[in-house]
């Protein structure tokens, strides 16, 4: 029943987020306009409600590589999932998923280097740690729609760990900045 639950659409993953389950994490994405320009409906929107991930069987597989020390599933090299990918495509995820559809390196957002922090250890025997993986990106010239975001482990081609919808898309002109903070439970 429980399993059951986990598994809505929407509900199920902020149920487990919220709970401490293990494996539900939550990305936040904040639309940070220049002096002098408003915020729109969408913009607060997308800044007051996070979105949550999926795992693919990659990232799976990739934190296994991490524990064992060794390359499992065609890993290679693996790495801590530490760089944030951005994409103008709205995703449907599925386990299989390998890259972020639609990774956009327009100028000012293509992958980055996210800032590790805000590590919470467990409060109990089997409890769920967490820590964030954040970057603020600035876009450039091209205005640009941003629907969905990913966490890799290399600045180029990598492994997908997780991939997500923003819970609203942002619009991005020139100036305009994106923050997205990725809390990872485990």
């Amino acid at each position: 029943m429980i399993k059951k639950i986990l598994h809505l659409p929407y509900i199920g993953p902020a149920i487990g987020f919220y709970a401490g389950v293990k494996g539900y994490n939550r990305v936040k994405a904040n639309i940070i306009r220049p002096a002098g320009q408003r915020l729109t409906f969408r913009d607060l929107f997308l800044n007051l409600i996070p979105s949550f991930n999926s795992r693919v069987n990659k990232g799976a597989d990739l934190i296994g590589s991490l524990i064992t020390g060794t390359s499992l599933n065609s890993i290679t090299s693996p790495l801590p999932p530490k760089y944030i990918a951005l994409s103008p495509t709205t995703l449907t995820p599925a386990a299989g998923d390998t890259t972020l559809s639609g990774e956009t390196s327009n100028s000012g957002l293509s992958r980055a280097l996210g800032t590790q922090g805000g590590y919470v250890g467990p409060s109990s025997l089997d409890g769920a740690a967490s820590y964030t993986v954040s970057n603020t990106f600035t876009c450039g010239a091209t205005a640009t729609t941003i629907a969905s975001a990913a966490l890799l482990d290399a600045a180029s081609s990598g492994n997908l760990f997780v991939e997500a919808n923003l819970s609203s898309s942002a619009s991005l002109t020139n100036g305009v900045q994106l923050q997205i903070v990725w809390t990872v439970n485990y």
